[in-house]
């Protein structure tokens, strides 16, 4: 007989749901988020069971503590949207109706895995969590120095002062200029965030310095993705660790929906909806392409069409329809190991 367990995972306890292959609920219990208190419910169990719930911040280390359990004999990470979409549903048929508190989700997440339904997703390993997280630290670690540098050009412009960020940073005559030429509140502000945009330097080189190390330039996928028009080392290494193997999207259009750049159209009545990206997606992939589209658009391969399409569709629409193009360029570069060609 197989063995179905729904967890509803909260920062600090887990609602176990256990039930066999028949529906029939079993065990149940609360405890804390903690591997010696769940491992204390994995004890009481009789058979291996197999694990379902959603991937939320700390997904990863359960995962793997869950893996590595003999009285686990498979996890299941899920979608959350998707998952809770197919639990208010699974409700209704199992007579809860719109009731809902931690034992029903659990359960709800068991009877997923139990009829095959629950959407799994896929979860990295110890080496591409690695990488992914560096790469996206180093994303964050750029947009905080960016928001820090407008600020300063912000409020040193609300009182007519023009300085480049470099100036004030490396050159203390001109700093001097700017304290003398601005009240001291503001002084203060800009000497608060050129400290920030110090630390942020340093950091950001550091980050780069374990991605090198990590994803050279050499790395074989890497090496594809750079022959890519609009491409370089930095969005090579997002979509590389966003991507993680290329054989979980069956076509180019799942990389794009992933992506975010699929068009989304709402239709009611016969009426056509507005058009819109959808938002559910991988937000680094949609920058990264985005960004590439953006560098690409001068490129030989691409300047007529997005010239065309900039003067029929607009520069919004001409740059997401290149960076579809490069998704696809990207796919089957990726699919068949094979080098971009003109």
């Amino acid at each position: 007989m197989d063995y179905f367990t729904g967890v509803d995972v909260h920062s600090n306890f887990c609602q176990f749901q256990h039930m066999d292959n028949t529906g029939a609920l079993g065990l149940t219990m609360r405890v804390p988020t903690d591997k010696a208190e769940i491992n204390k419910f994995l004890n009481l169990l009789d058979e291996p069971t197999t694990m379902t719930f959603e991937a939320g911040r700390n997904y990863w280390w359960l995962h793997e503590f869950f893996t590595a359990h003999p009285k686990v004999s498979q996890v299941n990470v899920v979608d959350p949207r998707r998952s809770r979409n197919l639990a208010k549903e699974l409700s209704v048929v199992s007579g809860y109706g719109r009731a809902k508190n931690d034992r029903i989700d659990g359960e709800m997440l068991a009877e997923q895995d139990r009829r095959g339904l629950a959407p799994t997703i896929h979860v990295p390993t110890a080496a591409q969590l690695e990488q992914r997280t560096l790469s996206r630290h180093r994303y964050m670690l750029v947009l905080n120095h960016t928001r820090a540098v407008n600020i300063i050009h912000s409020i040193l412009a609300m009182h007519g002062v023009k300085a480049k960020i470099n100036d004030l940073m490396t050159k203390p005559d001109k700093k001097g200029e700017m304290v003398t030429s601005v009240p001291y509140y503001v002084s203060l502000i800009v000497n608060h965030l050129l400290g920030q945009c110090t630390l942020l330097d340093l950091q950001i080189e550091q980050n780069e310095t374990e991605l090198d190390r990590l994803l050279p330039e050499h790395h074989p996928n890497i090496k594809l993705l750079l022959t890519v028009p609009g491409i370089g080392i930095v969005l090579a290494r997002i979509i590389h660790t966003e991507i993680m193997d290329i054989i979980y999207f069956k076509e180019p259009k799942y990389l794009i929906s992933y992506s975010g750049l699929a068009p989304v159209e709402s239709d009611s009545a016969g009426r056509k909806g507005i058009i819109k990206l959808n938002r559910h997606c991988n937000y680094y992939l949609k920058y990264a392409f985005i960004e590439a589209a953006h560098h690409a658009s001068t490129h030989v391969k691409y300047r007529r069409k997005y010239d065309l399409d900039v003067k029929k569709h607009g520069k919004i629409i001409a740059k997401l329809n290149l960076a579809r193009r490069l998704v696809k360029s990207v796919y089957w570069i990726l699919t068949r190991q094979q080098p971009y060609k003109m």
